[in-house]
């Protein structure tokens, strides 16, 4: 079994552990183990396997940069968006805490928006593009995953069976995280428990788009 295949199956033993309150430490220790692989090894283990790795090495900024096709995400975007995503839900929702983005971070990248990308215009994705500084992003990236790991290393089975206030999520909106444009997704979010966020926005949402990202890379960039 590959990677990828490996990693969808075990996807699915995690949403099962996590709906069963005895299996609550399992649940988690498998989290972290599906979220490593969607992050930089350098944050978990050197010596375990990771997609966002795979994809990104040996792609320069330009590479990371560029647009595809009219249309079509760069790898940065993508990068940031799944960024954003995670950063967002995990602090906000899941564990009721501060974001890693903030105002420094802001300065680095190149762009001075919380907007996690959903909902933009080419000419948006194009101009998010061009201003993004991709090792500023790849620090930031790295940083999140991080705290991903700490907060939730600490979440209780009773915590994260607690459905997050709609008052918790509107606060995305206020702050300029979910612009007007991506009206779906402040509905999506609407009534979860805190650890639907966990096979969500901090692992599927990030496997799928590094898999989109791969395709990008391989088509354009690598044989």
């Amino acid at each position: 079994m590959d990677n990828r295949k490996k990693w969808t199956s075990r996807q699915d033993l995690l949403r099962k552990a996590l709906a069963s309150k005895p299996r609550f430490d399992e649940a988690i220790a498998l989290f972290l183990e599906q979220h490593a692989a969607v992050h930089t090894a350098q944050i978990s283990n050197p010596n375990i396997w990771s997609l966002h790795d795979e994809v990104l090495t040996e792609l320069s900024s330009e590479q990371i940069q560029l647009i595809p096709a009219t249309g079509q995400n760069s790898i940065a975007w993508l990068l940031w968006h799944i960024t954003r995503i995670e950063d967002m839900t995990i602090n906000t929702f899941t564990m009721d805490q501060a974001q890693v983005w903030n105002k420094d971070w802001s300065n680095r990248l190149g762009y001075p928006s919380p907007d996690c990308g959903a909902g933009m215009n080419d000419e948006e994705v194009a101009a998010f593009s061009a201003a993004i500084i991709p090792e500023v992003l790849l620090e930031y990236r790295a940083a999140v995953g991080q705290q991903t790991r700490l907060s939730v290393s600490k979440l209780t089975a009773a915590q994260s069976r607690e459905i997050v206030p709609d008052t918790v999520v509107h606060r995305l909106v206020g702050e300029g995280s979910i612009s007007a444009q991506a009206h779906w997704l402040y509905e999506f979010y609407t009534h979860r428990t805190r650890a639907f966020f966990l096979t969500r926005t901090a692992t599927s949402h990030n496997f799928v788009h590094l898999n989109e990202a791969s395709r990008v890379a391989k088509k354009l960039f690598k044989s």
